[in-house]
């Protein structure tokens, strides 16, 4: 049977006795979160502009308030 793979293991063995092990911290690459603020911007756009050609023609309070 295989052995189970124990990442903490691997790091402590790799490891210099010199270093202190740390944890790799996760970060975003460069431009992530304006690349990402850029989609969310363009999908509200088209969000929109679906909405405006397909949308209802006539505003709703105006209908239920039976004029």
């Amino acid at each position: 049977m295989s052995k189970h793979w124990n990442p903490d293991g691997e790091i402590e063995r790799w490891a210099r006795a010199d270093e202190p092990v740390r944890p790799r911290k996760a970060s975003w690459p460069e431009g992530a979160t304006a690349g990402l603020l850029l989609v969310a911007g363009f999908c509200l756009a088209i969000g929109g502009l679906l909405y405006h050609v397909a949308g209802p023609r006539t505003v709703i309070e105006e209908g239920a308030r039976g004029d």
